[in-house]
């Protein structure tokens, strides 16, 4: 893929922003996560730093242990972490009581998940390592990453290997690109970028990615991260396929965990904060919106996981259709709809808008 603007490819476009981000700053924060976006990045940095001899101690790289991980994202980071040090940069790797969205509690007060929590040492999903960092001036108990971010982060700009195209999330938090005092060298990438450049250096992934691709996720929907929020909750029955022990040490710490495996993806352990996300706006016009939506999405249908059953659904509109079902399926185009049970009703809703019947 190439920068038509600089008719350059994307890691050399990637090579600029990084040396964008030296001219600017002393130093600059390096987000690690251990997935294959970060790892990218971070290679790209690695060498960009040697071929203009930036020095390593311009650079602090901070890595948010999750507790809930899979054993060879732990293990990756380990790796960079080494690797990292030896080149003479900082390396924090911090386990905070650092508060999550937690699907599993849906049918709880209280959705969320506090990772290393004090006093549930014994039902942690796995030991802490001895070197990591347990606390921080900056933190109070139960601050979600973000917040915590936000406080180290004041004097110290962040690369972070974000992608606009990994979800509808992460392309809204890209988009204030030209305020942020975050750097994104890698945010242009598409999935096919960060495959072949994997590839093409050798790069060690967690091979969790590859067990995921061989029983049936698309390439462009492998994720890795904590198991407990409603995008990552999904990977479970593969868990138990593939690390039974650390399923066990899962369902110790989320007994609803077993539960959610089986339906996640339906109401019942939806986020309530996806709910207000997706209400229905009677000030908006819907149809207007999803005509848009629509024509955004043809261009790029890979950032839109409902796209193929809203094309659908889309080609069987006749005007007549309501702003409410305008909505449903502007919904069902941003958030997917896996088991297909939002695109049967809507075929009903669109019959009926039509004067088909009750």
């Amino acid at each position: 893929m190439f920068v038509k603007e600089l008719n350059i490819n994307v890691v050399e476009a990637a090579e600029r922003r990084i040396l964008e981000a030296f001219n600017k700053n002393k130093v600059l924060a390096v987000s690690f996560s251990g997935g294959k976006d970060s790892i990218c990045m971070c290679d790209v940095l690695i060498k960009t730093m040697r071929k203009y001899g930036i020095p390593f101690n311009r650079i602090m790289v901070v890595f948010f242990d999750e507790e809930a991980i899979y054993p060879d994202v732990e293990a990756i980071a380990m790796e960079w972490r080494s690797r990292f040090m030896a080149l003479g940069a900082k390396f924090y790797w911090f386990c905070l009581p650092i508060k999550h969205f937690n699907c599993c509690n849906r049918l709880e007060n209280d959705e969320s998940f506090i990772c290393w929590e004090p006093g549930k040492e014994s039902m942690w999903v796995r030991p802490m390592p001895k070197f990591a960092i347990r606390n921080h001036t900056a933190f109070k108990m139960g601050m979600s990453y973000q917040t915590f971010g936000k406080k180290i982060f004041q004097s110290v700009p962040p690369m972070v290997g974000l992608r606009v195209a990994e979800s509808i999330q992460r392309r809204q938090s890209i988009a204030s690109i030209k305020t942020s005092k975050f750097f994104y060298p890698i945010y242009d990438w598409r999935d096919n970028d960060v495959w072949l450049y994997i590839k093409l250096n050798n790069l060690t992934i967690p091979l969790t990615y590859i067990y995921l691709y061989k029983t049936g996720v698309p390439l462009n929907k492998l994720r890795i991260s904590q198991f407990f929020s409603i995008d990552t909750i999904k990977t479970l029955p593969k868990v138990l396929e593939l690390y039974p022990d650390l399923y066990e040490r899962i369902i110790r710490r989320e007994p609803n965990a077993d539960l959610v495996m089986l339906y996640w993806d339906t109401d019942m352990f939806r986020s309530s904060k996806q709910d207000k996300k997706f209400e229905l706006e009677k000030d908006k016009d819907y149809r207007v919106i999803l005509r848009d939506a629509m024509k955004k999405a043809a261009l790029h249908p890979d950032m839109y996981p409902g796209y193929k059953l809203a094309k659908k659904l889309y080609s069987m509109m006749t005007g007549k259709e309501s702003s409410k079902t305008c909505h449903k399926i502007y919904q069902m185009l941003i958030a997917g709809d896996p088991k297909k049970r939002t695109y049967r009703s809507l075929i009903g809703d669109i019959y009926r808008d039509k004067g088909g019947g009750v």
